[in-house]
């Protein structure tokens, strides 16, 4: 009796009891697998902005003398990130930031001495670990490449900086495929060979994003 419904079933549903075991449920009744993404992982597409700080300092016997600028930064990243796990994310990203920073000093004369930060290009690696199922906080770790242009009264010049960057950050879903961040980034420019040579030139900046994931 008990054999006779069960096949009843299996009949009623188009599958046999073991098929209807080994797949999940499938809303559509196609009788097709059902997969489900995770929702952290895939290419992504974001806007930020917020504080940045362009910092040259120098250590003179057992003093350390900063001197720099601050301002407002913004623009964008793409980036892609896999599971390499089941709570560690991995991911690339490219991004380019513009920046208001600008330090002026009058030299007499009515003369200005000028240092303006350009666009940014940067790109690296980030590490992440889940924190929730749209949830995670990363470090990464980069390349950046920045050209600063300095005036003295009309004349005006611009060399490149480059160096690594290091920043930590959370990220956290708002829906489906988008999610807000906020990252702290740290870089060291190198100043072999430029108008800096000899001093540490460095930028800071603390943004806030918008993104979506495809």
């Amino acid at each position: 009796m008990k054999l006779t419904i069960v096949a009843a079933i299996a009949a009623l549903t188009g599958a046999t009891p073991a098929f209807a075991q080994d797949k999940p449920f499938d809303p559509y009744g196609t009788g097709d697998e059902v997969t489900y993404r995770d929702a952290m992982t895939g290419f992504r597409v974001e806007v930020q902005g917020g504080y940045d700080r362009l910092e040259v300092n120098s250590v003179e016997g057992d003093t350390k003398y900063y001197d720099g600028a601050d301002g407002i930064r913004y623009g964008g990243e793409i980036g892609y990130d896999v599971a390499i796990g089941s709570r560690v994310l991995l991911g690339a990203y490219a991004g380019y930031a513009g920046t208001t920073t600008k330090r002026c000093d009058d030299v007499g004369l009515s003369i200005e001495v000028c240092q303006r930060a350009k666009g940014e290009l940067g790109g690296g690696v980030r590490l992440g670990v889940k924190v929730g199922e749209q949830a995670q906080l990363y470090g990464k770790v980069g390349y950046a490449s920045m050209p600063l242009e300095f005036a003295f009264g009309v004349d005006k010049t611009t060399e490149t900086y480059a160096g690594m960057n290091f920043g930590l950050g959370g990220e956290f879903g708002v829906g489906r495929g988008a999610y807000v961040k906020a990252e702290l980034v740290a870089t060291n420019f190198r100043t072999k060979d430029r108008i800096y040579e000899g001093l540490n030139f460095d930028r800071r900046h603390a943004v806030a994003g918008f993104g979506y994931r495809f």
